[in-house]
């Protein structure tokens, strides 16, 4: 039997931002449901302007494209934040 790893996805989110576990349930359970993925989330002090997520394992054609577009404008949005961009000066 061959071992095929399930599309899985990194996002390195900058060490200033905020994280809403709601928001990270809910990418969570999107991948899960909807791509048989994983997520993995690691925080790093690089300045970093947003978080970068980075695909890995293997997905089947066309869909991380499609994947992609959800994660970065709706899922995305709901889990990572900078307060610190809303401050007024």
């Amino acid at each position: 039997m061959i071992y095929t790893p399930r599309p899985s996805l990194l996002v390195v989110v900058p060490g200033a931002w905020d994280v809403d576990s709601k928001g990270v349930k809910e990418l969570r359970r999107y991948l899960a449901d909807e791509w048989s993925g994983t997520v993995r989330v690691q925080s790093t002090p690089a300045p970093l302007s947003s978080p970068l997520i980075l695909p890995a394992g293997v997905w089947s054609p066309g869909t991380w494209r499609l994947a992609r577009r959800d994660i970065e404008l709706i899922l995305l949005p709901q889990a990572f934040f900078n307060l610190e961009c809303m401050e007024v000066s």
